[in-house]
């Protein structure tokens, strides 16, 4: 069974423009905790992709998508963190 080969993505001007101004609007640390995750997710899969098993550049050169993923994945646990933290936090 051959392995197939990664086409290449390009993602739509819009997308990449909605990544470019949340990236602009993140703060410092979500930056670093974005950067984090990252990193964790690479040591566990050996610094590769667990989709393509390409080696995973450092999370500063990443496209912006990719990083804005990651900025909107730790964003997305934190508030859920808080929620559990806080119960009812959500409910007024």
């Amino acid at each position: 069974m051959s392995t197939p080969t990664a086409v290449p993505y390009t993602p739509p001007p819009e997308q990449r423009s909605n990544a470019d101004a949340l990236l602009v609007n993140a703060s410092p640390d979500e930056l670093h905790l974005a950067e984090r995750a990252y990193t964790a997710y690479g040591s566990i899969t050996g610094g590769r992709s667990a989709v393509t098993g390409a080696e995973l550049p450092a999370f500063n050169v990443c496209n912006p998508v990719v990083r804005a993923g990651w900025v909107s994945a730790i964003r997305d646990v934190a508030g859920a963190l808080v929620v559990h933290a806080v119960p009812n936090a959500a409910v007024k």
